[in-house]
């Protein structure tokens, strides 16, 4: 999966600001035109689809989900290959023969005649059984996400088994079962639950039809997307992945920087500045509107976030949207902003391509 913060040399926290500098700037420097006679096209088309992806706030909301996906089974695979090579390590080091005195070799031949190999226990199938019954509102295309998910889970389960059971001794496997079988849940959860944490009864389909029920601890600062992982009980063979879907609120959000939080400002507070109170998860903040503030314009408060698990904090985001009047009267409402369309410079889009990914270099 291509990274598209590391072309345009960029963190995932990156603001779209940010995004737009760093486009500009490789934009200009890797621009076919610009370097003629040089290959900078296939690197031009990457920085060209990774600022497509990230100034679009849906296309990188879903990109940072799947993004998120492929790090967490990644993770997987590197733990699981590190547990095989230790296992691999301690096979050799119990297997290693004593030194003993030189047979010739017609000895070894009788001695040593070579046996057919044992037939192994018949392999267990994994099954991976997917619920889709929770769903939060708008999660149109969720049956592909969690399909990809149960796919993934299947061949993590076949990876690690193919690794482990070689290795595994009679003595480990008697003291816990392996797993035998995936379930993929998805749960919809309020904002506040997600900033809080809770626990949620979930229902586990069952090859038959029946259903049988668990209790999962959803901790606090979980986002859209984000895997918990369950067990049924302490012999069960079973792994259950919840996929968490929080569900939509008009004014407060969770992504992987933190807690953000929309404030309407008036035009007024916008153009001369301002001090505006608002909520956070302790006492009321004041925090400072400069002048000439623009919507959408983010302002980051350090440790004000979410309480997590390790007993530290995240960030709170404040993002001003500038909110105009009530159109009650129209005709006003236009003569009163009459003064402020002669204060333009000139056209305000002229720096917008006619077409996207056709970017103006000047």
């Amino acid at each position: 999966m291509r990274d598209h913060y590391k072309t345009l040399s960029l963190s995932s926290a990156a603001t779209n600001a940010e995004i737009r500098r760093a486009y500009r700037i490789l934009a200009r420097r890797y621009h076919p035109d610009v370097n003629p006679g040089k290959s900078t096209a296939e690197q031009f088309r990457a920085i060209s689809e990774a600022y497509d992806v990230l100034s679009d706030p849906l296309k990188r909301q879903a990109y940072d989900q799947d993004r998120e996906l492929n790090d967490t089974f990644s993770t997987a695979f590197d733990r699981a290959h590190q547990a095989y090579r230790k296992q691999q390590a301690a096979h050799a080091s119990r297997k290693k023969p004593a030194p003993q005195a030189e047979t010739p070799p017609q000895a070894q031949e009788q001695s040593n005649p070579k046996a057919e190999p044992k037939p192994g226990a018949p392999h267990k199938k994994t099954v991976v059984r997917v619920s889709t019954r929770a769903k939060a509102q708008g999660s149109d295309n969720i049956g592909a996400r969690v399909k990809k998910l149960a796919t993934r889970a299947r061949s993590t389960a076949e990876t690690l088994k193919t690794w482990i059971d070689p290795f595994a001794t009679k003595k480990s496997s008697t003291k816990k079962p392996s797993i035998s079988s995936f379930s993929v849940v998805e749960v919809s959860i309020s904002i506040f639950e997600a900033i809080s944490g809770v626990r949620k009864s979930i229902e586990i389909p069952e090859p038959n039809g029946d259903a049988h029920k668990l209790s999962v601890v959803i901790p606090a600062g979980v986002r859209q997307g984000s895997i918990v992982k369950a067990q049924g009980h302490a012999e069960s063979t079973e792994q259950v992945i919840v996929v968490i879907r929080v569900a939509h609120h008009p004014w407060l959000s969770i992504s992987h920087r933190g807690l953000t939080m929309d404030i309407p400002i008036t035009v007024s507070e916008a153009i001369t500045g301002a001090k505006v109170q608002v909520p956070s998860l302790g006492d009321p903040l004041l925090v400072t509107v400069e002048a000439g503030t623009q919507s959408g314009k983010e302002v980051r408060l350090k440790g004000q976030g979410i309480f997590l698990p390790d007993e530290t904090r995240g960030d709170l985001y404040i993002r001003f949207l500038i909110k105009i009047p009530p159109l009650t009267d129209p005709v006003a409402l236009a003569q009163a902003c009459a003064p402020f369309n002669s204060l333009y410079s000139g056209d305000i889009r002229s720096e917008l391509p006619k077409k996207l990914g056709e970017e103006t270099l000047s």
